[in-house]
């Protein structure tokens, strides 16, 4: 009797234990759906925010360009308000028959200010005036920045914004890389943009402490950053894509020197 019981027990047991494994069976595709769902919405999610911290670096990067336009614009107009006030000036000294008094002012204008004209020119506007802007940034920083345009960017197929983005980016870097340098006596940052073989080939160097090989290599990943914030890690990111689109190469070498060389096709090669 005992016995019998022992053996409907144990098949109960397997009925009921079937009866679970059927149940599962049934709704594990459910729980596979809700799954693939979950893993969909998380990849979205992570795709959404690398959009989003890609639009507010390049905001980033284009607000920079723009206080520096803004910048060298209240220079412009500020030295055109001294000037015309200057001539108001001699005109009324003119007007009034005081030729020395004139004379005297005028000498005294050439001794004690800076004329215009040292503004420096190249053969793009908005070169010019980002490049102008770096200017007075290096002075105050203490840097030695010199730059070379040695050809004409009529032919150079990306547009004026990208163009300033990329160069802004490197002189930047090179000029903070520079001021964190144990070498705080020879600071210099270079700029060279030439034409050769069918190519644009832009030269941004500093000299700046070397960079470490492991670091060299990661760079241009992006989000990378030696500084800490995450928002910085993208700047050398985005000028290597935007430069990769019109076929264009960067990389960068570091010795007594660190150079960042940025090669960019023809806009005639562009295929």
């Amino acid at each position: 009797m005992l016995l019998q019981l022992l053996v409907i027990e144990v098949i109960n047991q397997f009925i009921f234990m079937a009866d679970a494994l059927e149940y599962v069976k049934n709704f594990l595709p459910y729980v596979s759906g809700l799954l693939f769902i979950l893993i969909i919405l998380v990849l979205l999610s992570i795709n959404k925010l690398s959009e989003t911290i890609k639009r507010n670096t390049e905001s980033r990067l284009l607000n920079s360009q723009l206080k520096q336009v803004e910048n060298l614009n209240n220079i412009l107009q500020t030295q055109k308000h001294e000037y015309n006030r200057h001539i108001q000036t001699i005109q009324s000294m003119l007007y009034l028959e005081e030729i020395d008094s004139a004379k005297n002012y005028l000498n005294e204008l050439t001794e004690n200010h800076k004329p215009i004209t040292d503004i420096k020119y190249t053969y793009n506007t908005a070169l010019t005036v980002l490049l102008n802007s770096k200017i007075k940034v290096a002075e105050d920083k203490n840097i030695n920045f010199d730059f070379a345009i040695k050809c004409d960017l009529e032919r150079l197929k990306i547009n004026d914004r990208e163009f300033c983005s990329i160069i802004g980016n490197l002189i930047d870097n090179a000029f903070e890389a520079t001021v964190e340098s144990e070498n705080d006596v020879n600071r210099y940052v270079g700029l060279e943009i030439k034409f050769e073989n069918n190519n644009f080939i832009i030269y941004v160097s500093n000299t700046g402490n070397k960079i470490p090989r492991e670091i060299e290599k990661k760079l241009f990943n992006p989000g990378f950053t030696t500084k800490g914030t995450n928002d910085r890690g993208y700047g050398l990111f985005l000028i290597k894509k935007i430069i990769k689109q019109y076929g264009g190469t960067m990389e960068v070498s570091s010795n007594k020197k660190t150079a960042f060389k940025v090669k960019i096709p023809l806009k005639d090669e562009m295929k």
